[in-house]
């Protein structure tokens, strides 16, 4: 059954590159991006392998590790539907062992970039390992209890993020949590600005991690290295229990999710009386448009979820900003990243409608309704935290002479963003979760297409506003003219930009309502 998994995963990996070739683009750009980095690991794996220095390499290896599986822990919060395995909502009507459905889900996420460029790495450090037979076999063993870590606590940490997020208290103490995470990576960040890292604090920082749950698996290799035995088969024990414990809660989440797949907690409320934003809002189609909108960043979890990362990111910029040298380009920069966050995110807006984009294109609403009313959410969040970082820097401790420059580039960038949705919202969408789905499903084989969309889209607001970022540059320097400049250029750059930018979109969606949803009608 484990292998029937896996052709399935294949299979489905292989029709989605059938089905779109800009899968095949996304594919390529994905082994770009992501090659790079696994290329750069293997030849740091390499060096240390040849430099011969154990105590270096049980510290990098320990570090190195330890964030791999941090990653794999965090980046399904944060990059939503980035693991693209199997759903296992899909299974509930079949009799399959659930044991054996937990194991194949796991292994069906090494069917994937991430999972391939992990293995690899792993490969790496058992390399960089090999000074004796009993340091390699150690390593071998470490390597395979770390990446069965990393695929568990993925599946873990997302399957109890879904069932948090099933409920509108969850979602309030998910907002409350994510704060609190920023505020404990805030003085990590510090304490990296402040001096940089030097091998002592890394020698300080391995020995911390070899002793938590990240690094037990990676730092036992390290201790045969440097003839620390006990403590190496004390970790590799601590291991092997991790990684049985987690299992365990994955398979009973995975029970959980095959004997209620569409279960959801209520929101306490009751029912919902009224028209609500309808009521409020014109009787216009762009009145319409903007309550629908509204009420989905209000209700569904995959709008208001992004949306307090979004809100909260941003802040990360605090900590070493207030730490060390540069404080105020580090404080000035906020605005900016709030900008870029809130208008690149809805670049693919009408892929979150689904089937039910079928109401715009029966009704023949006019295009630029459309593409202005769905940036009505999102020109809110706007409204309010790009002033509020471009005040929040200088009130906190950095310079106002830089506070035009912030808020003018703030407002160009976040213009130019919905420009860039304003089109490629009408020219190509990419499969997301499904309305009643968790945040964090994914459609398998739409990483490449989802990585393609997003690095064009990024790419063209960063074009957009190149003028502006550079006078924000320039004002950085200490040129106090460049600041007042982009603080008047900015916003009336943005504004044209994104007044044309509407006009062309509006034309797009004019023209290809019945093509965009025949693929939205295909993603599912």
């Amino acid at each position: 059954m484990v292998a029937h998994l896996l052709r399935l995963k294949l299979d489905l990996v292989r029709n989605g590159f059938r089905r779109s070739p800009a899968a095949i683009v996304g594919m390529v750009l994905g082994l770009l991006y992501g090659g790079a980095i696994v290329l750069a690991a293997l030849l740091l794996l390499v060096t240390l392998r040849l430099e011969g220095d154990a105590e270096l390499t049980r510290t990098m290896l320990t570090v190195g590790g330890a964030g791999l599986i941090a990653g794999w822990a965090l980046l399904p919060l944060v990059l939503f539907g980035i693991d693209p395995t199997l759903d296992p909502t899909r299974f509930a009507t079949f009799a399959v062992r659930e044991r054996t459905l937990a194991v194949g889900l796991l292994l069906s996420a090494l069917i994937g970039l991430p999972g391939i460029g992990t293995v690899l790495v792993v490969l790496g450090t058992v390399f960089a390992s090999s000074r004796s037979v009993v340091a390699t076999v150690v390593a071998l063993v470490g390597g395979a209890l770390g990446l069965a870590t990393c695929l568990i606590i993925s599946r873990v940490v997302s399957g109890a993020a879904a069932a948090v997020l099933s409920s509108r208290r969850g979602r309030d103490v998910a907002g409350v949590g994510g704060l609190l995470f920023l505020l404990a990576v805030g003085p990590s960040l510090g304490f990296v600005n402040d001096g940089g890292l030097t091998r002592d604090r890394l020698v300080a920082l391995a020995d911390v991690l070899a002793w938590t749950p990240l690094g037990w698996a990676w730092a036992a290799s390290g201790d045969v290295m440097v003839g620390h035995w006990g403590a190496a088969g004390i970790r590799l024990l601590l291991a092997a229990i991790l990684a049985l414990v987690l299992f365990v809660a994955w398979e009973r989440l995975l029970v959980s999710v095959l004997r209620n797949p569409r279960g959801t907690a209520s929101d306490g409320g009751g029912a919902r009386r009224g028209l609500g934003l309808f009521a409020t809002f014109p009787g216009t189609p762009l009145g319409a448009v903007a309550a629908r909108a509204g009420t989905y960043w209000v209700r569904d979890p995959r709008f208001n979820v992004p949306a307090i990362m979004t809100i909260l990111l941003p802040a990360g910029l605090l900590f070493p900003g207030l730490s060390g040298n540069g404080s105020d380009v580090v404080l000035a920069v906020m605005p900016l990243v709030s900008a870029y966050l809130i208008g690149w995110g809805q670049h693919n807006d009408v892929g979150y409608d689904s089937t039910a984009f079928w109401l715009h294109v029966a009704s023949g609403v006019d295009g630029v309704a459309d593409r202005v009313g769905r940036l009505f959410p999102s020109g809110l969040l706007a409204l309010v935290c790009v002033p509020g970082y471009a005040l929040l820097g200088p009130l906190v401790g950095g310079s106002w002479a830089l506070f035009p420059a912030a808020l003018g580039a703030g407002v160009a960038v976040v213009l130019n963003g919905f420009a860039v949705a304003s089109i490629t919202s009408a020219v190509k969408q990419y499969a997301v979760p499904s309305p009643g789905e968790s945040p964090f499903s994914s459609r398998p084989g739409s990483v490449g297409v989802t990585f393609a969309v997003q690095t064009v889209c990024g790419g063209a607001v960063m074009a957009l506003s190149l003028p502006e970022l550079v006078l924000f540059g320039v004002a950085l320097l200490g040129y106090s003219w460049a600041a007042w400049t982009v603080l008047v250029l900015g916003p009336v750059l943005g504004v044209v930009g994104f007044v044309v930018a509407v006009r062309i979109g509006a034309g797009l969606f004019a023209r290809r309502q019945a093509d965009l949803l025949q693929d939205l009608v295909s993603m599912r």
